[in-house]
């Protein structure tokens, strides 16, 4: 009787295995993957037209009917020992051409203050003045990017995005957070409410600036949705493509001052070189342990041709920007 149970639970076994090798048991690769065309519903749009058919089913989450395939094609066994997500898209065209992993989710850094600057820039007006609070001049957080300012300092809205995006500035952020919202719980809850309007339905923020939290995570495709929207604003754009910059403030006592930062993007001190044929706009980075190395950026080609390109979780600098510039020559116009 047992050896005709063993023979039985034999017999089973391989014909599970041959049930599953016929079906297929590996995941679905990300190249035959449909992603949703990017929701750019802003009023004014300010810097290209990509048409007018913008999608307002991303009010209820992703629109199923209006999708592109991506054009990805590398190669499967160089995807497999990746350990971060990337994605290219065509802005002038809506067009996915290279995504891996942009719908898993991630932890973002410091691409969290994107939407930060999204929300400010949709609710507040670039000349108000933001006035430093205790709990924004003391972060307490060991090795955060503090910008400086102390309680009772009062700065432009404006400049005070400009610290935030060039340099990224955590103790901006809750600054910005408190002007908007009076709270950082408050402007979180508004973060994600913009986030679900522009269809970043997987996106779930807890502060402004990105400093670690297990439950604020994104997805690449969604951090991706919140620059193409913001890439409709002149005023980010004129930001991002800075190199550094110089902002004037009052302390609490009346005096005028002033802070010089420098962009935490290695593309603009020429640590990394764009490759030819590549006009850099701008972009943003983030970096924490959890999250690794991370930047999005915006670029065109000599054709005139726009793109977004954004790499997650990269190990290293080295890999974030080599990756990048892998993103960004396989547009690059090729010289005759």
């Amino acid at each position: 009787m047992k050896k005709n149970s063993r023979a039985a639970s034999a017999c089973l076994a391989c014909f599970l295995l041959f049930a599953l090798f016929l079906g297929g048991c590996t995941p679905k690769k990300n190249n035959d993957m449909q992603l949703s065309l990017a929701y750019t519903g802003s009023n004014s749009f300010e810097y290209f037209d990509v048409g007018n058919d913008r999608n307002a089913d991303f009010l209820s989450g992703r629109a199923s009917e209006v999708c592109v395939l991506s054009g990805d094609s590398q190669n499967e066994s160089t995807q497999e020992t990746e350990d971060y997500a990337y994605g290219l898209y065509k802005v002038s065209s809506n067009t996915v051409l290279q995504n891996y992993r942009v719908t898993e989710k991630i932890y973002p850094a410091s691409t969290t203050k994107l939407l930060t600057t999204l929300v400010a820039l949709k609710h507040c007006n670039l000349s108000e003045t933001v006035t430093f609070s205790y709990n924004a001049s003391h972060l307490g957080v060991y090795g955060a990017v503090e910008c400086g300012f102390e309680e009772g300092d009062q700065i432009m809205l404006g400049d005070l995005l400009a610290a935030l995006l060039i340099f990224s500035g955590n103790d901006a952020g809750i600054a910005i957070a408190e002007h908007v919202s009076g709270s950082v719980e408050a402007f979180a809850e508004l973060m994600n409410e913009e986030a679900q309007k522009i269809g970043a339905v997987d996106t779930h923020f807890v502060n402004p600036h990105g400093l670690h939290n297990k439950e604020h995570y994104t997805t690449a495709y969604d951090i991706y949705l919140i620059f193409n929207e913001l890439i409709h604003y002149n005023s980010f754009l004129s930001t991002i493509s800075m190199p550094s910059c110089e902002v004037n403030y009052v302390d609490a006592n009346g005096n005028a001052k002033s802070k010089t930062f420098e962009s935490t993007n290695l593309f603009f001190n020429g640590t990394f070189e764009v490759p030819d044929g590549i006009e850099i706009i701008g972009g943003k980075t983030g970096t924490t342990y959890a999250a690794g190395c991370c930047l999005t950026l915006l670029f065109k080609d000599t054709n005139g041709n726009t793109y977004i390109a954004e790499v997650f979780h990269a190990p290293s600098y080295e890999v974030l920007y080599g990756k990048m510039v892998e993103l960004m020559k396989s547009v690059a116009p090729r010289s005759k």
